[in-house]
């Protein structure tokens, strides 16, 4: 197996900037949520700098605690060479660039969307990637570290461990037509099972809304940044998730009319039974994953486009596809490829839905990666 001591270079003209920041606030249930994200961004110079630490390791260390991924302790490895700076200037190239936000997955680390981040701020966008309490573990600016915590952890194998759930999953089909995918995805979300799993989704969805609210007072001046009159936002936003973060990214789609479109990489529907999320969305999955996320293009009164990825993994859409050291995580796919892929979809589907370019995710062609479904009410 390949493994790799630098991850690849940027596919933009850009150099790519990283700056960290903290956030402290009050929920809507009045919980105290002290955050932390990653913000990628688009730069002239690299000022002389020596790249970013990927992941710093107090947090990779944390994985000895949390029972959710201790399975993935000593196969993967977080020394590698990234290819973006901390705090550099913004490019000086346009007077504003176009936001988005990535979500990993959960029990990750935000770090774990470094490669597409450092891709997408390549090409010009800023691009938010968020550690959320409980749910993710992060060490925060201020060095304090934050991991997930057990009620998520038990959460979350309680779920997997469903005799419903596991029932259903027997009948998931790798290419089921869309009646069949609709209805094993309907009476999957509506297991008690997933009223919990839920809550969570929601927190994260709305830790992503208040920090689009700070992003709004950095370009406003409000709060004294390199942001500062440098945000396209009047053209709205854009948001990727992987795994848990999927539900996520369709939820702010859903609440936030600030957000113009959204991506979810093997990712499914929860919390979203019944919702039309009235934005472009797009999902890049492994199958049977279309069985539970279905649901969502047979509601979405806008395009959701559907395309199924063979012989890849759960984890091959986040970093894990350079930085695992071990062949049972990943998928048959080379790294590049798989990171191509992934990169060309989003790219394509952001530079259409949010810059109005006259790009096309159904113009890409790749091995092996079929759209199966596109639905829209429109």
């Amino acid at each position: 197996m390949k493994t790799y001591d630098v991850f690849p270079e940027p596919i933009g003209g850009y150099t790519v900037g990283r700056t960290q920041i903290d956030f402290e606030y009050t929920a809507s249930d009045y919980s105290k949520r002290e955050l932390t994200a990653f913000v990628y961004y688009p730069s002239d110079s690299s000022e002389g700098k020596t790249t970013s630490t990927y992941m710093f390791p107090e947090v990779y260390e944390m994985f000895n605690e949390q029972p959710l991924v201790t399975a993935l302790k000593d196969v993967f490895s977080i020394d590698i060479k990234t290819q973006c700076y901390d705090d550099l200037a913004l490019s000086g190239k346009e007077k504003r660039y176009p936001v988005l936000f990535y979500v990993c997955g959960g029990g990750g680390s935000p770090e774990w969307g470094t490669v597409l981040c450092t891709d997408l701020a390549s090409v010009g966008y800023v691009v938010v990637s968020i550690g959320h309490l409980n749910s993710t573990m992060y060490k925060r600016k201020d060095g304090r570290l934050f991991n997930v915590s057990k009620d998520f952890s038990d959460v979350i194998t309680a779920f997997g461990e469903d005799p419903e759930m596991l029932a259903l999953a027997g009948k998931m089909e790798m290419r089921p037509d869309d009646e069949t995918a609709i209805e094993i995805c309907r009476n999957v979300l509506a297991l008690p099972i997933l009223s919990k799993i839920t809550e969570y989704s929601e927190s994260q969805a709305e830790d992503v809304r208040y920090v689009a609210d700070y992003l709004y007072k950095l370009d406003s001046g409000e709060l004294n940044s390199i942001f500062k009159g440098r945000l396209l936002l009047d053209i709205g936003m854009g948001i990727v998730g992987h795994s848990y973060g999927g539900p996520t990214t369709a939820m702010v789609c859903r609440d936030d009319d600030r957000f113009a479109c959204g991506i979810g990489l093997d990712s499914g529907a929860f919390g979203l039974l019944d919702s039309d999320l009235k934005k472009p969305f797009l999902f890049l999955f492994c199958e049977p994953n279309y069985n539970m996320n279905a649901v969502i293009g047979a509601n979405n009164s806008m395009e959701t486009y559907y395309f199924s990825v063979d012989r890849v993994a759960h984890l091959d859409y986040c970093d894990i596809v350079f930085t695992s050291v071990n062949e049972e995580l990943r998928g048959e796919r080379d790294a590049m490829e798989m990171r191509n892929i992934v990169t060309d979809y989003a790219k394509n589907f952001f530079d259409h839905y949010i810059l109005q370019k006259a790009t096309s995710v159904e113009s890409l062609a790749y091995d092996g990666v079929e759209l199966i479904n596109k639905s829209s009410k429109k």
